[in-house]
């Protein structure tokens, strides 16, 4: 996997090839292969041959009203909807492109679909978040008034109540909530403010493309089992874009845990890598539970 290429492609490229379809985001094939650094053809193939992973919810052809609306909406280039293509498109949901990951076998398409996914999260509790906000810029635009969102001191404030909230001590995922699985996970990662340790016998390289959304000055450490798939040249791709990341093997406990600044102690009822695959709780410890793990393994 090229990590050039992952890292160059930012999280406001990716929203922008989402669109809005049948009261849903999705993203277009051709956008979505070229993201994944295959052909389309290819891609619809792959979906095509496992096209029981793929129900109308996960992936759908566009009918020609949907091709000709966006045809003629500003957010689409032609590139993305050649005349020449001798079928309609098909729309991919969130849950669609975790899907591909499954079935496009490479590292790259992997950790890819877990950055794109998290930009359909970021668009989705935007708006959820702040919707009030967003109808009266769009009331505004009428007028040509000029509303600078990111400098704007007062979205600034609702950004920052945001990060403040308290999350909830209990969580329960079932099967399919990819995306508000890694949404969580992200919100616990991006709590920390001096530390992150993660005590996850099973986790993989999605592990590490999930811990990359920690604050810079953030230090990580992983206890992991010889068993678990973490790949070296990932590692050293992880350390050159986030920093220095502490990776210690043992084989002394089964659980998952997630400790934040020493402080609080979250317990993951699996690998932080299959979020959304099965059923699945996270459970905030008391903090005597966090310090007997400290001096476990300290």
């Amino acid at each position: 996997m090229d990590s050039k290429i992952l890292k160059s492609v930012s999280e406001e490229t990716i929203e922008d090839k989402i669109l809005t379809i049948r009261g849903i985001q999705v993203m277009l094939d051709k956008d979505v292969a070229n993201l994944f650094e295959i052909n389309t053809k290819s891609l619809n193939q792959q979906m095509k041959r496992n096209i029981n992973r793929f129900p109308e919810d996960f992936c759908f052809q566009l009918n020609s009203k949907e091709l000709n609306s966006i045809l003629r909406s500003q957010n689409v280039t032609s590139n993305s909807l050649s005349s020449k293509r001798r079928y309609k498109p098909y729309a991919y949901t969130e849950q669609g492109i975790i899907a591909l990951s499954g079935v496009i076998k490479n590292d790259f398409a992997i950790d890819m679909s877990i950055k794109i996914v998290r930009a359909f999260i970021s668009m989705r509790k935007f708006i959820i978040e702040n919707g009030d906000i967003l109808l009266k810029l769009a009331q505004l635009q009428n007028r040509q008034i000029d509303f600078e969102i990111k400098t704007n001191k007062r979205f600034e404030e609702v950004i920052n109540s945001i990060n403040k909230a308290e999350l909830p001590k209990q969580v329960l995922f079932f099967n399919g909530q990819y995306f508000d699985a890694f949404d969580f996970i992200v919100l616990l990662i991006k709590k920390a403010k001096k530390s992150l340790l993660l005590m996850d016998p099973y986790c993989d390289n999605r592990a590490l493309s999930l811990i990359s959304n920690k604050n810079e000055a953030v230090q990580v450490t992983i206890y992991k089992s010889n068993k678990a798939k973490l790949n070296e040249d990932m590692v050293e791709a992880f350390i050159k874009e986030y920093g220095e990341i502490e990776i210690k093997n043992t084989e002394l406990f089964h659980d998952r845990f997630l400790i934040v600044d020493n402080e609080e102690c979250y317990f993951l009822g699996a690998s932080i890598n299959c979020a959304g695959k099965k059923a699945f709780a996270v459970n905030k410890a008391e903090k005597e539970i966090v310090d007997l793990l400290l001096n476990r393994f300290n």
